[in-house]
C-alpha cells in the first residue's frame, strides 16, 4: 500500500495537461486513454493510479479548465476601471481563447453527453452559473435592469465563442462588443 501510495500523484499534472491539450483540440468523446497516455509519455496505470475511469479524468479537465478561465477572466477585468471597459474585456478574453478553437470548451464539453446529466454537465452548469454571477458583480449596482442585462451578456459571450468557432459571423468579436455597448446605454 505504501507504494501503491507513493505512485498515487506520479505523471497527473502530465497527464491532466496532455488530456486538456487532446480534449480542447478533438473532444473528449474523441480521444480515448490509451492516446492521453501515449501523448504523455506515461503507462496506462499512471493514469488510473490518479483517476479512477476515463470521466473522472474528463471531469476534472472540465473543473481545471473552468476555475482557469475565471481565474483569467477575474485577472483580466481588475485592469479595467469603468464598467462598460471590464464587461468588453469580457469580449477580447473569450475572442481570444476561442481564437481557432472549438467555441466554448465548457458548452462543447456539455454537449458530448447523450443526456443533460452527469459530472460533466454539473460542472459546465456551475462554471456557466458562476459567469454569470461574474458578470452580474461588474454590472453597476444601481441599474434596474442588471438581472436581465447579466443574462444578455451571457448570451452574447456564448454566441461570440460559437461563432468563433463557426465563421458564421465576419467579424465576432467587434459585433458583440458592439450590441452590448448599445444594450448597455439602452438598459436601465
Amino acid at each position: 500500500m505504501n507504494e501503491r501510495h507513493h505512485r498515487k500523484g506520479a505523471g497527473r499534472a502530465q497527464v491532466l495537461s496532455t488530456a486538456t491539450r487532446l480534449f480542447m483540440d478533438r473532444g473528449a468523446a474523441n480521444v480515448g486513454v490509451n492516446e492521453v497516455t501515449a501523448a504523455a509519455g506515461v503507462a496506462r496505470m499512471t493514469l488510473y493510479n490518479n483517476f479512477p475511469s476515463k470521466e473522472a479524468l474528463i471531469a476534472e479537465v472540465y473543473r481545471k479548465l473552468a476555475e482557469q478561465i475565471m481565474q483569467n477572466l477575474a485577472e483580466v477585468v481588475a485592469q479595467k476601471r469603468t464598467e462598460e471597459d471590464k464587461i468588453l474585456s469580457l469580449f477580447d478574453q473569450i475572442g481570444a481563447v476561442n481564437d481557432g478553437g472549438r467555441g466554448c470548451p465548457m458548452i462543447h464539453a456539455s454537449l458530448q453527453a447523450e443526456e443533460a446529466s452527469g459530472e460533466v454537465y454539473a460542472i459546465v452548469r456551475s462554471y456557466k452559473r458562476e459567469l454569470r454571477a461574474f458578470i452580474f458583480d461588474l454590472l453597476d449596482q444601481a441599474r434596474v435592469a442588471r438581472d436581465q442585462l447579466a443574462d444578455q451578456i451571457l448570451l452574447m459571450l456564448d454566441g461570440l465563442a460559437t461563432e468563433s468557432y463557426l465563421d458564421g459571423a465576419v467579424s465576432p468579436v467587434a459585433s458583440a462588443k458592439q450590441a452590448v455597448k448599445i444594450l448597455m446605454r439602452n438598459m436601465p
